[in-house]
């Protein structure tokens, strides 16, 4: 069940915070179909329902971590190329060592630019690029 019947790829979003969720997704609306989780536990489910192209994800969660989400995605095939962007507002280095460890694609650190978000998701997704339009 591909979203709302749209050429536009999917991106599904999992963070806590619901305010933040709403910014990204006035950034994304127009290249993306944008859907929102507020924690990873039916992730696996959701992202199957979907086609999810691409997953955002923070790192800090009620339950499992972002981390460990990441995991359990890459172990499951049906999502092991997925690109997996953390976006979070934890800056360790640790982090950024465990994201690479885990599977993640990119590791993004807020407060983050509406410019550089979709930059990097349009890095991630090119075959969806000429049809979106690369103007901001």
């Amino acid at each position: 069940m591909k979203a709302e019947n749209t050429d536009r790829p999917v991106v599904v979003m999992v963070d806590d915070d619901a305010d933040w969720q709403t910014v990204v997704k006035g950034w994304l609306s127009e290249r993306y179909e944008h859907f929102s989780l507020l924690d990873g536990n039916d992730l696996l489910e959701e992202l199957a329902a979907l086609e999810a192209d691409l997953l955002i994800l923070d790192v800090q969660m009620p339950g499992d971590d972002g981390f460990s989400v990441c995991r359990r995605l890459r172990a499951d095939r049906r999502f092991d190329a997925m690109p997996i962007v953390f976006l979070t507002g934890r800056k360790e280095d640790a982090d950024f060592l465990k994201n690479i460890d885990v599977g993640g694609t990119a590791f993004l650190t807020k407060p983050i630019s509406r410019r550089r978000l979709l930059s990097v998701l349009r890095e991630l997704l090119p075959d969806h690029v000429e049809t979106l339009g690369a103007g901001d």
